[in-house]
């Protein structure tokens, strides 16, 4: 019977293959990650199913995938960008109706795909029409797929129908089968959407219409307020999912599009609405990273953030945990030891007419006394002086077995390295609260200007210094099984802090490895940001640290793939593998045989 992780992996196994199927594209990569879904180059990211998305959600997953391996096969970006201009609700529009002709050209050809994609639009319609007033973009793409394909989402989408029936008047009819005429033909379908948004004035009357940062600030004051009569619980990293009940009775979905699997899905809340399709041309373009404040942020040594005593007890449970890989932990740092001390061995210069007498060669002079004595002379070999951080993430989805796995990191690194003379430093990264924090209060009191960049208060935590004994340190390794300390990941500026760290060593060598279980998350920063600006800033992250060359970087995945990042990445699925991946892992990074 298979675990719960391996029903997972092989769910991602089944759904990479098909969305590469369906995109008829060899270059793409797919991308598992915890915020919404979207399109990257030739990388598709995907939402990170869980057991649950996967038993009540799986059409919904199906329909993600699907819609943005059509992006793929059915979608020019050249052709796309010649349409796009400054008026950002023109832009929208277009978006949206690019998107249900892409949906609708795909479902002609695949039904599963018309099934799940339907079935989709349906939660969203139900979800919309009590969380939110429909704008006029959405209406735009709902109308148009309920007429490419002929379908009927009933009262769900009757509000988006009114909209455009306002908007088009008697042609709105006329409209729909014209463009419907050329879904085969991007280029002519965009010629007419476009010609259509002219001729009717759309544009020119919504001018005055608001921007998305607008309709960003506004769902916050929203968001706000609702979390406000929420009874939440500020040490769950995830949202509770709730249902929403089946309606499919009094919708007709013409053309066999069935409703027999269940239309439950999680709704996490009116902010995390999935818009599963890319704004095409315009996410493409993002400002510089930035960070709205510093002043909240904090660096500060493990022992500080709770009392010995709590720290003793919570250590005292780590290694309850940790017991039961004793015999392994030792076997491998043994290992690792003898091979590591091994490098530092000595290597000599023989036939040397000077130094220490060569005894292996006194048989010659016995058997022919006219031979000359030879001698050794020690070569000079350099063991560079070396420096390790570990740095781990601290965020939510690590709690459980995951972060005892990164405690074990820590002990097996600290306890091998320093009996080797290699100094190890334990590092750790989190945020000082969930959703903001004091950086979000100074926003919203300063009127909440657009783009802010990153929101949220930064914590950095010491858990060993480099120049720190682990005898001295190994209490705070405890401190990661604290209820409370583990919430939002911003991995790109951790590394930034890491990497300056290591900089300013004198040690010749520095090593940084990275323990994280997948992308940056930080709700605040990406409510109000584009939805990949924290996943951009690691990318640049990474690439400049490995560019530079003076520190090497390595990274371990905690039950998920982390290589879409890292150029040298390794995953863990198990604790079991720990040992000997770090093994092999450092057995590499010094060259050992």
């Amino acid at each position: 019977m298979l675990k719960n992780h391996e029903i997972i992996e092989e769910f991602k196994k089944s759904l990479t293959a098909t969305t590469k199927s369906i995109s008829k594209n060899e270059k793409i990569e797919i991308n598992f990650i915890k915020e919404n879904p979207s399109i990257d180059g030739n990388l598709i990211n995907l939402s990170e199913p869980n057991l649950e998305s996967i038993k009540k959600n799986l059409t919904y997953l199906r329909a993600e995938a699907d819609s943005l391996a059509l992006v793929f096969r059915f979608h020019s970006k050249e052709i796309h960008q010649n349409l796009i201009n400054n008026n950002e609700i023109n832009n929208e529009i277009l978006n949206g109706v690019e998107q249900s002709r892409i949906e609708a050209k795909g479902s002609v050809s695949f039904k599963g795909i018309k099934s799940n994609i339907s079935k989709k639009h349906l939660l969203d319609l139900k979800k919309k029409t009590i969380n939110q007033e429909h704008k006029i973009p959405n209406a735009f793409k709902y109308v148009a797929y309920e007429k490419f394909l002929d379908v009927d989402f009933g009262e769900f989408n009757e509000s988006n129908r009114k909209i455009i029936k306002e908007k088009l008047g008697k042609d709105y009819e006329k409209i729909f089968s014209d463009l419907r005429e050329s879904i085969n033909d991007q280029k002519i379908f965009g010629s007419k959407i476009k010609k259509y948004l002219e001729d009717y004035g759309f544009i020119e009357n919504n001018e005055n219409a608001k921007t998305s940062d607008d309709i960003n600030q506004e769902n916050e004051l929203n968001n706000e307020e609702n979390q406000n009569n929420e009874d939440s619980n500020q040490n769950n990293d995830k949202k509770n999912p709730s249902k929403i009940e089946s309606e499919t009775t009094e919708v007709d979905l013409k053309q066999s599009v069935s409703m027999e699997e269940s239309d439950e899905i999680g709704d996490d809340s009116a902010d995390s609405d999935i818009e599963y399709f890319p704004k095409m041309a315009l996410n493409n373009i993002q400002d510089q990273y930035k960070i709205y404040t510093k002043d909240f942020d904090e660096i500060i040594n493990a022992n500080e953030l709770c009392d010995q005593k709590e720290l003793q007890k919570l250590r005292s449970n780590l290694d309850k945990q940790v017991f039961s890989f004793l015999p392994l932990i030792t076997k491998i740092a043994n290992r690792l030891q003898r091979k590591l001390l091994a490098q530092q061995n000595r290597n000599w210069n023989f036939n040397m007419e000077e130094g220490y007498l060569d005894t292996s060669r006194l048989s010659r002079i016995i058997a022919n006394p006219q031979n000359k004595l030879t001698y050794k002379k020690e070569k000079e070999v350099e063991f560079k002086d070396t420096v390790v951080s570990l740095l781990i993430d601290n965020s939510g989805s690590m709690r459980g077995r995951p972060i005892t796995v990164a405690a074990l990191c820590g002990d097996i690194l600290s306890k091998t390295l320093e009996r080797c003379l290699i100094k190890t430093e334990i590092l750790g990264f989190t945020t000082k609260a969930w959703k903001g924090g004091e950086s979000r209060e100074k926003w919203i009191k300063n009127g909440k200007p657009s783009k802010p960049g990153r929101l949220n208060d930064l914590r950095h935590i010491i858990y060993k210094s480099a120049d720190s004994p682990s005898r001295r340190s190994k209490q705070n390794l405890g401190l990661l099984l604290r209820e409370g300390i583990l919430k939002e990941n911003i991995d790109g500026e951790a590394l930034n802090w890491a990497n300056n760290r290591l900089k300013i060593r004198h040690e010749k060598r520095k090593i940084l490895i990275v323990i994280s279980d997948g992308a940056p998350v930080d709700d605040s920063t990406l409510s109000v940001n584009p939805g990949n600006y924290l996943e951009k800033n690691l990318r640049e992250t990474i690439n400049h640290i490995q560019d530079k060359g003076e520190v090497e970087l390595i990274a371990i995945g905690i039950g998920h793939d982390v290589s879409r990042y890292y150029s040298k990445a390794v995953t863990i699925m198990d604790v079991d593998q720990l040992g000997e991946v770090l093994l092999n892992e450092l057995s590499e990074i010094f060259n050992i045989n």
